[in-house]
């Protein structure tokens, strides 16, 4: 059963860039159905880059489906080893595909990390709005947003961002 529900990846390459940055990474996910129709999502994840060094990650995902929308609550802690530091966000969204065209995602979260102490570095709130525009291959996103950034007091900082995606191979989970 637990290699039905964890996949384990590795890989050796290099980042095609001058210099070439070589690396080695290493990946487990697992997917976990708990109690009361919630599922927990896990991605732990370990990499050397010879230019970066090293650096691990950790995502937690617990979610439940309520009528139309899925709900999801997400922690991750990323230590930055070049910075000697963690990285760490707690982000709440819901999901909705309203048809098969469309598909709607407000959320909300905290951005932080531990130098020089344990703190939030941001807090934010988007919602993304996300249309297939043509077959299969071409979307289109717009993205309205508020962050409150540390390094302005978190002050209100408003945005849209609008995007064009292209998928030329592979398939879109």
């Amino acid at each position: 059963d637990l290699t039905d529900t964890l996949n384990l990846t590795n890989d050796v390459g290099a980042r095609l860039r001058l210099p070439p940055d070589a690396f080695w990474r290493a990946r487990s996910r697992g997917h976990f159905d708990l109690a009361d129709d919630w599922d927990l999502d896990i991605d732990q994840r370990f990499y050397y880059f010879h230019q970066d060094g090293w650096g691990e990650s950790t995502w937690l995902g617990f979610s439940r489906l309520y009528g139309e929308w899925r709900f999801r609550s997400a922690s991750e802690l990323r230590w930055v080893h070049s910075d000697r530091n963690f990285e760490f966000s707690e982000i709440f969204s819901l999901y909705s595909r309203p048809n098969n065209r469309a598909e709607l995602n407000p959320r909300m979260g905290v951005l932080g990390e531990s130098q020089p102490s344990w703190r939030p570095t941001e807090y934010f709130v988007d919602f993304t709005y996300r249309y297939r525009l043509y077959s299969t291959w071409l979307y289109g996103e717009a993205i309205p947003a508020v962050n409150f950034y540390r390094d302005d007091n978190f002050g209100e900082t408003t945005s849209i961002t609008f995007r064009i995606e292209m998928y030329f191979a592979g398939s879109i989970r």
